[in-house]
């Protein structure tokens, strides 16, 4: 008895699926296969994408076919993976050539991985060709790193400076009415000199 979509659907939701087990039990249930690679659900979509590529055969290419034109960028991942365990047939080849068209790097590197299983010569040039183009992108992302990374930097190293800065000029004013001006007056009178007689502090009163 061929397996339901929920049982099928429930096998493949899991962190670690057994997919050797099912390979066998999804041989009967393509429709089912189909429905789940379609999902919305990202992470359910890509391991029923991976099934198919494991499985082999025309179905599963189609279905590995319909994901390499997925918005999702881990769902095309997922069928550039598969695509590296298809068979060497030209409905294969077809596959794999629209995964060199991708722009992500990360199917690129799988897809030229899976030219280089077929014996399409059309496809290996079109490979080496995605190779170069993914060199490019990868030195042009690393020079993008390397270019936030030195501004991160320098923003982190004015801060500080600035911060430095402040921190000095306050405690240069706190030195400055500690050297300069002394304890702030009391009020007190300090001692007359000898021989003269103690003043009492004038009032502002006109004689």
């Amino acid at each position: 008895m061929p397996i339901s979509y929920t049982k099928l659907k429930a096998m493949l939701d899991v962190d670690e699926p057994d997919y050797m087990s099912l390979v066998e039990k999804a041989a009967g249930a393509m429709q089912h296969l189909r429905k789940l690679a379609a999902s919305p659900d990202v992470s359910l979509a890509s391991k029923a994408v991976s099934l198919a590529g494991m499985m082999g055969d025309t179905d599963g290419i189609t279905i590995v076919g319909d994901a390499s034109k997925s918005r999702a960028m881990l769902v095309r991942v997922a069928a550039a993976h598969a695509a590296t365990m298809l068979p060497d047939c030209p409905q294969a080849a077809r596959v794999v050539s629209k995964l060199l068209d991708d722009r992500d790097v990360g199917v690129l590197k799988l897809a030229t991985r899976a030219a280089s299983r077929l014996s399409d010569r059309r496809l290996s040039m079109k490979a080496k060709t995605a190779s170069k183009r993914m060199t490019v992108a990868v030195r042009a992302m690393t020079v993008d790193k390397s270019l936030r990374d030195r501004s991160m930097a320098m923003t982190k190293k004015g801060g500080a400076k600035k911060a430095r800065g402040s921190a000095t000029k306050a405690k240069a004013i706190r030195t400055g009415f500690a050297a300069g001006s002394g304890d702030m007056p009391t009020g007190a009178m300090t001692e007359p000199p000898k021989n003269q007689k103690t003043r009492d502090m004038p009032t502002g009163k006109m004689n």
